[in-house]
């Protein structure tokens, strides 16, 4: 056989095995199960890159969590140390599934509120499986916040008694945890929302706390920071005409179910009130 035909099936047959094994989800995410031998350690490693240059990105911090039952915001279980210069960082964990997070303050900080002008992860659910003795590569790319959070914080910690209670499920009916369905008093969808509800359980089930009845059209998101981007989960009660719901003073509406897909609109970036 000639060496040179040689040399393409031999790298035909070596090929498969340096494709990353990432698998996308229904949420939007992707699951990623590429290991490399640990040499006596468990865990997670990679690199974090500046996604505007592709350069690497010194001094982020990986946040790992085991649900996103958090919405991937707040402490973590577990946190990397810094990364060094040419953007790699590692962390031990023990054999599981992980979510992975990467953000950088300006403040220097590991922990604390992210603000306008830090960096995170661009969006995506990353989870990471980890297997014992290996180390999962997961590789980020951080942007950065140029535009506040999308609701105000507090807005589901002020408990009423006038409110809905519903479940977010994805395109084959299964529940969504981590996500919020938010609340406008018009069916314009396409700015900040009035309210929003507290976080998912794993059975996709939340609560929206309102401060009166009246009028109200819902959507749902499972991203609290900027406006929609191409691909990233996003649903509307009622589907592509937002229905509306009416509510009655000191009254809960029960029973509601809103349907995420992928966002098909365009992302306009610094656009608060028009996010698509």
């Amino acid at each position: 056989m000639r060496p040179l035909l040689l040399c393409c099936l031999i790298s035909l047959l070596l090929l498969p095995a340096c494709v990353p094994k990432i698998q996308t989800t229904a949420t939007g995410g992707q699951v990623i199960t590429t290991m490399i031998d640990g040499h006596g350690h468990t865990g997670i490693s990679g690199k974090i890159l500046l996604k505007t240059y592709a350069s690497p990105m010194s001094g982020a911090f990986i946040n790992i969590y085991p649900d996103t039952i958090t919405n991937l915001l707040g402490p973590s279980e577990y946190l990397s140390a810094p990364t060094g210069e040419d953007g790699s960082y590692s962390i031990d964990v023990p054999p599981g599934n992980y979510y992975v997070v990467a953000r950088k303050r300006t403040s220097g900080l590991s922990n604390g509120a992210l603000t306008t002008g830090d960096y995170y992860s661009d969006y995506q659910r990353i989870l990471a499986r980890v297997a014992d003795g290996k180390l999962t590569q997961v590789n980020l790319e951080m942007v950065q916040i140029k535009s506040s959070m999308f609701f105000k914080k507090d807005l589901s910690d002020t408990k009423t008694d006038t409110g809905i209670r519903g479940v977010l499920i994805d395109q084959k009916g299964n529940p969504v945890p981590g996500g919020f369905a938010i609340a406008y008093t018009d069916n314009n969808l396409q700015r900040l929302p009035e309210f929003a509800s507290t976080l998912t359980n794993q059975k996709g089930e939340f609560t929206l706390y309102l401060p009166k009845g009246g009028s109200y059209f819902l959507a749902a998101r499972i991203r609290a920071w900027d406006m929609p981007h191409e691909g990233e989960p996003y649903g509307k009660y009622g589907g592509e005409n937002p229905q509306e719901l009416k509510i009655k003073d000191n009254s809960f509406v029960e029973g509601i179910t809103i349907e995420m897909a992928p966002f098909s609109g365009t992302y306009k970036e610094m656009k608060n009130q028009r996010p698509f």
